[in-house]
């Protein structure tokens, strides 16, 4: 039986270029969704799937409001304090580990998990983009899953329009007792370049042998650190990996302003209801 994995990693230091000047003073993971700010969207994704340990790494401009918001000793006003989604939340607060770092050295999604590598140890963990959320499914479950049944590490993935499947990294993969094996990544391509519609996105299970293949991974293109980079790297070196498809959820980015739009209209009719 492979470990439990009990800690998660969020990268939160992007710069949302496609998000200014909505960004210029507020960072993307606290936009709000509805009454929750996108960060805390995913805290709960995480906890429900039984993570406790949360090491979140921040831009330093962004650091400060992170820290404010995750704060256990700010309490809620009166008129609010006894509601369900409030209550949740300051449960959260007081509940569970949040460690906060500050991004340094190369830029890339790649950093923030290799910057928090003392933290996590010789143990698997989830990594997880700040800036995408699942509406209707818990990604976090999935990809711990399939972890339990096959020992790998695991991609989180969703089905795109064949017209989009270039903006993504694209997983290939063949299926096996019901598991989908990766046996090709291939980033932005075109149209007529794979079949597959299936892309990645930022949540992973990462195991101690590709956070280690992450460590030694150099920047890529235009001096970045590249998780994608890092993943091929441990495909090419003999690692098997999987991908975990979401079935009912729908994932949504809230780093461009269109997706940003849908991701706020689906996690406020779910807060709804």
């Amino acid at each position: 039986m492979p470990d439990k994995i009990n800690t998660a990693v969020i990268a939160a230091a992007g710069q949302a270029t496609r998000m200014w000047p909505a960004s210029k003073a507020f960072p993307k993971e606290l936009f709000p969704l509805g009454r929750i700010p996108v960060i805390v969207h995913l805290l709960w994704e995480l906890r429900d799937a039984g993570i406790e340990q949360f090491v979140v790494v921040t831009a330093e401009s962004s650091g400060p409001a992170v820290r404010a918001l995750l704060d256990p000793s700010v309490a809620p006003p009166d008129k609010v304090a006894n509601e369900p989604l409030v209550r949740r939340f300051q449960e959260m607060l007081t509940r569970d580990s949040v460690t906060i770092m500050r991004q340094t050295g190369n830029y890339g999604n790649g950093t923030p998990l290799r910057i928090a590598a003392s933290k996590i140890k010789d143990q698997p963990c989830i990594y997880a983009f700040g800036d995408d959320i699942v509406v209707g499914e818990n990604a976090t479950s999935g990809l711990i899953q399939t972890f339990e049944r096959t020992g790998h590490p695991v991609l989180a993935a969703q089905e795109v329009p064949t017209s989009r499947k270039s903006a993504f990294g694209i997983l290939e993969c063949t299926r096996t007792n019901g598991i989908q094996y990766i046996s090709r990544i291939l980033e932005k391509p075109l149209p007529d370049e794979t079949s597959s519609n299936l892309a990645s996105f930022g949540r992973y299970l990462v195991t101690p042998r590709l956070l280690e293949t992450l460590c030694n991974t150099p920047p890529g293109r235009d001096g970045e650190l590249w998780f994608t980079d890092s993943i091929k790297a441990y495909l090419d070196h003999g690692g098997r990996a999987c991908a975990f498809s979401l079935t009912n959820g729908r994932w949504y980015t809230v780093g461009d302003p269109r997706s940003y739009a849908e991701a706020v209209k689906a996690a406020t009719e779910e807060q709804s209801r």
